[in-house]
């Protein structure tokens, strides 16, 4: 069977990973958007805000997973929060695909 503390130690791995992963993504896009300058329509630069705005919540989930998984083991692994360090991460996985699909249906579909 595997312990907790390992779960929640590959959690942390992961998250950490796809903060840096969202964080690229949201530096190509802050790019994009700036690419743009003065005297294009808002219609244009628009979908480049609300992107940045979900991959910017999808990285601060990541980070949020990574400071609840530092604390429960800090915390010396309270079974009660087990479940919570878990269900972030789960969030975080969903946040990241939503924001994932989100962009590319941007560049791609529009």
């Amino acid at each position: 069977m595997i312990e907790p503390r390992d779960v929640v130690l590959a959690i942390i791995g992961a998250s950490a990973a796809l903060a840096g992963f969202v964080l690229v993504f949201l530096g190509v896009i802050i790019a994009s958007y700036q690419s743009y300058s003065g005297g294009v329509p808002e219609k244009v630069v628009e979908p480049y805000r609300t992107v940045g705005g979900i991959l910017l919540g999808a990285f601060g989930l990541c980070l949020l997973g990574v400071f609840v998984s530092l604390v429960w083991l800090v915390g010396g692994g309270p079974i009660e929060a087990y479940g919570v360090t878990v269900g972030f991460f789960v969030a975080e996985l969903i946040a990241v695909f939503g924001a994932a699909v989100w962009a590319t249906r941007m560049v791609l579909w529009r």
